[in-house]
């Protein structure tokens, strides 16, 4: 992912975006926690599937952490209004 991806990620804390994984899979996550810090540089994120009316509900009990080097990217949903880089 390129440098812009990784600060809307960090940015996205709470917030849905659009992932998809080195291997291919794509998918909506609500980001929980990124920690960009050694020795493994990751993120917790939560699946969600999005329903007929728009709304997003999760598609899982539990969050799942992924290596930020499995992600190969990362998008922001057009409609959603993301912080700005230093503000929550």
């Amino acid at each position: 992912m390129t440098a812009e991806e990784l600060a809307l990620l960090k940015r996205a804390q709470g917030y849905v975006v659009a992932v998809e994984l080195a291997g291919g899979e794509k998918f909506f996550a609500e980001v929980v926690i990124v920690v960009d810090e050694p020795p493994t540089p990751d993120v917790l994120l939560l699946r969600v599937d999005r329903e007929a009316d728009g709304a997003f509900v999760a598609a899982a009990e539990h969050g799942e952490s992924l290596l930020l080097a499995e992600i190969a990217r990362v998008a922001g949903l057009p409609w959603v209004e993301y912080p700005k880089d230093g503000a929550e």
